[in-house]
């Protein structure tokens, strides 16, 4: 099934992935638990424990056919000193995002018709999205508007939902339990990171 990113007009089309980016939350108990990668770890937190029944997408479709997997990402690099302050995703032990990958599982099998890639401004994907990101901002020596765009980053010691999606369980769509994969694309001191999370398993009722 082809994804239809329709909100935006007001109509939301079952089967739909919404991404934006949010910042804060406190650490899961299975978070604490994760292992770190570079200082980094990732775990899914979610709005719907679920059964979702499914909605047709003509208008019935509500918060109880809905779920949103929060993506946080913790940072637990050491904060250093420095002498100018520069920029959030620059400031070292920064994690940069780049991009998100998300895969979504029914009963353990993978349903590649649903991967998709979700990028932050100034080229973000979708561009009715571009307000979705926490995105570093910061203004040009000529003193002119304050418009150039850099990474969304999870500075060390925070905690931060890096990502935010939503999945509206569609009529035409499989039932069964959904496991939802994410891939977090960055990097840290310049080197790529990638950090893996999987929301818990959420039943999709027929």
């Amino acid at each position: 099934m082809k994804r239809l990113f329709l909100a935006v007009a007001g109509t939301i089309a079952a089967g739909v992935l919404i991404a934006v980016l949010v910042t804060g939350g406190a650490a899961a108990p299975s978070a604490r638990a994760a292992s770190l990668t570079n200082g980094l770890f990732a775990y899914v937190a979610t709005t719907n424990p679920g059964p979702l029944p499914p909605c047709t997408g003509n208008g019935d479709c509500t918060a109880a056919n809905t779920v949103w997997d929060f993506i946080h990402v913790v940072n637990a690099n050491h904060l250093t000193n420095r002498l100018t302050g520069g920029n959030r995703a620059t400031w070292p032990n920064t994690f940069a995002v780049s991009s998100v990958d998300e895969k979504i599982f029914v009963d353990g099998v993978d349903q590649t018709q649903f991967d998709f890639t979700s990028t932050p401004p100034p080229n973000a994907i979708f561009r009715f999205w571009s307000g979705h990101w926490p995105a570093t901002v910061t203004c040009p020596a000529d003193g002119t508007a304050c418009n150039i765009v850099g990474s969304p980053a999870v500075l060390p010691g925070e905690n931060t939902a890096a990502f935010y999606t939503g999945w509206i369980h569609g009529s035409t769509e499989p039932n069964g339990t959904y496991v939802f994969k994410y891939t977090i694309h960055g990097t840290v001191n310049g080197n790529p990171v990638d950090l893996t999370a999987s929301s818990p398993p959420i039943q999709m009722t027929g």
